[in-house]
């Protein structure tokens, strides 16, 4: 039996990335590592968004599309999606973004492959047969913002090279490719809108979080007609 309790609630929104969905603050000050709630994209967002959507955090550090990193189990965000969809579910929009992990120098995906498990992710989301509360939501893929072009001055850098900073700049065009055929998903570029921190590389800076944030606000408020 399915459950429908959709005119009678706020839209359920579930936030799926990695450490710039969980707010990896690049500049940490003391134990500061991770960006307040009236920082982070998330909460930006749902401030964006209040009294119509109820914004879930599921921001993961290391987090991948689809790969196990062996030296951070539990970070392959194929295998635990699933179970996070059940968790919170109903759910009327899911967003996704991952990827950044994925052009890690441990892995050697094509561009390509980044972007078909991407793909996968969604078809996850949209599978009905996964809920038995409420009907099976909409999905908004956010292409990650690339790995600046100075990571070799990063202390990430051997995790993350050149090739890295190659690839990551090429996921737009890549998710744009495997997702134009499917139904009820959205693309959003991150990278238009958000740059990450010189200091790092990979995250976030705080107006990155404030533009990213807001720019997810519009582009859902269309979705959800909201």
């Amino acid at each position: 039996m399915r459950y429908d309790f959709t005119k009678q609630r706020m839209k359920r929104i579930l936030c799926y990335g990695d450490s710039n969905t969980w707010g990896h603050n690049p500049k940490p000050e003391g134990e500061n590592f991770r960006y307040g709630d009236d920082v982070r994209w998330t909460g930006v967002l749902q401030k964006c968004l209040l009294g119509r959507a109820k914004i879930i955090e599921e921001g993961l550090c290391g987090r991948t599309i689809m790969f196990d990193d062996p030296t951070s189990p539990d970070r392959n965000g194929r295998k635990f999606l699933g179970c996070s969809l059940q968790s919170h579910q109903p759910l009327d929009l899911v967003v996704l973004m991952l990827g950044t992990n994925d052009v890690r120098h441990i892995f050697t995906p094509s561009v390509k492959e980044i972007a078909a498990g991407m793909a996968n992710l969604v078809r996850m989301v949209r599978n009905p047969d996964t809920y038995w509360v409420g009907k099976r939501p909409e999905v908004l893929v956010i292409v990650p913002a690339p790995v600046r072009d100075e990571i070799a001055e990063s202390d990430f850098y051997g995790m993350y090279d050149e090739e890295s900073v190659k690839k990551s700049k090429a996921l737009y065009a890549a998710y744009e490719a495997a997702l134009k055929d499917m139904d009820g998903v959205c693309l959003l570029d991150a990278g238009k809108t958000a740059e990450v921190s010189v200091k790092d590389c990979i995250h976030l800076t705080g107006e990155g979080h404030r533009n990213l944030g807001t720019a997810a606000a519009k582009c859902i408020e269309e979705i959800l007609k909201i």
